[in-house]
């Protein structure tokens, strides 16, 4: 048996022990299947026909005005996903690290920088990626501002699995507030450029564009995804430090830093647990699982999984294998894994050069937490707070 406060806490040494005597387990306090091995999981990611992303009647399909990609499947799935794939190409992460991530994480940088202190979660890393995201987007600040406030009131939704109605219930009237993004949108729909949201609204249509509940949905639900280099970059920092020697080698190499955040995204990253829904009475791990059963696929888990990786609950940024389900896998793994691990890869490189001598502030205590989403917690830093501003 586990309980979701366990989870929520520190789900690692429960992974550790389900994975050994009980794989696949049933949670009765959100009625889900609890999948923790890697070749399990990977199992639940990849057989779309046993294993559905459709999962009616959760909280996200109401707070998002309709269906967000990631719970899309077969043609709609294909169309929307196809609209955008390209913009999150491999191939455009250096002119997007040059002329969005890097100047937005300079700016950042000039505002927090005197201070001498600061969250580096809500203070840094969430601006840096929120606006550098939401950028390629085509929206403004306040377009940028309205999904940062999405995304944290999601994270709250997703980790609350209906437990408290009133979490839902407060997230309601927030979510509904839209127009930042609903004004761009508009106009995108009668003037096209080159942003993610035009794609989104005009690729591979002939005549009219995607209608708004292909679009806005969708938006909405991204507001997860714009955060997330953010969380991603202070998972790494958390990492490093807690192993000062690779910190040392990372401010002595930051070309070491690509390395430390995919290690940081296997050890701990922000997406948890990936849900699924059985189409049909499925076993796994030797355990019957009836149809329509909710699937709560625990990456986290997967990427800690002693048959797959030696000594995996080490952070490591020299580690040699490097396939890892951080971005998901099939259909549904992330589109824009490249440019998440780029925002976080030069939100850390910035830091370093901007904010010398950056340290844990006296007193700080690490407090990750959360569990489908786990979010590093506050970063609570010091640094010279010199005038000169680094080349």
């Amino acid at each position: 048996m586990v309980t979701i406060a366990e989870l929520e806490i520190d789900p690692y040494p429960a992974y550790l022990r389900l994975r050994a005597k009980e794989p696949v387990t049933w949670v009765p306090e959100i009625r889900q299947w609890l999948v923790s091995r890697w070749h399990d999981v990977h199992t639940v990611l990849t057989d779309v026909e046993r294993f559905t992303t459709d999962q009616p009647g959760v909280p996200m399909l109401g707070l998002c005005g309709g269906t967000p990609l990631l719970m899309r499947e077969g043609e709609s799935h294909q169309d929307v996903r196809e609209a955008f794939r390209h913009d999150f190409d491999p191939h455009r992460v250096n002119d997007f690290v040059d002329t969005i991530a890097r100047p937005v994480a300079h700016r950042v940088a000039d505002e927090v920088g005197p201070s001498g202190r600061a969250d580096l979660t809500v203070d840094y890393f969430e601006p840096v990626a929120v606006t550098a995201m939401c950028t390629l987007l085509g929206l403004d600040p306040d377009g940028a501002d309205t999904m940062r406030r999405w995304g944290n009131l999601l994270t709250r939704v997703a980790n609350n699995f209906g437990r408290d109605p009133g979490v839902d219930e407060a997230a309601a009237p927030l979510m509904a507030e839209d127009k930042a993004v609903t004004t761009v949108v508009d106009r995108l729909r009668e003037q096209p450029d080159e942003s993610v949201t035009s794609h989104l609204l005009h690729h591979n249509r002939r005549g009219e564009a995607r209608p708004d509940a292909d679009v806005v949905p969708v938006l909405k639900h991204l507001g997860l995804s714009v955060i997330e280099p953010g969380w991603l970059a202070g998972w790494t920092l958390l990492a490093l430090w807690s192993v000062p020697d690779q910190l040392a080698a990372v401010r002595a190499d930051r070309s070491l830093l690509g390395a430390a955040v995919y290690e940081a995204l296997r050890w701990s990253g922000p997406v948890g647990v990936l849900g699924r829904r059985t189409t049909r009475a499925v076993v796994l791990a030797e355990r019957e699982i009836p149809a329509n059963s909710v699937i709560a696929a625990a990456i986290a888990s997967a990427n800690r999984d002693e048959t797959m990786f030696l000594d995996p609950g080490r952070f490591d940024l020299y580690r040699d294998v490097r396939t890892h389900l951080g971005f998901g896998t099939g259909p549904h793994h992330c589109p824009a894994h490249p440019l998440v691990t780029a925002t976080a890869r030069t939100a850390l490189d910035v830091l370093l050069e901007r904010m010398p001598g950056l340290l844990p502030a006296p007193g700080w205590q690490a407090a990750p937490h959360g569990w489908k989403l786990r979010l590093p917690g506050p970063l609570d830093a010091v640094w010279d707070a010199s005038p000169a501003r680094a080349s």
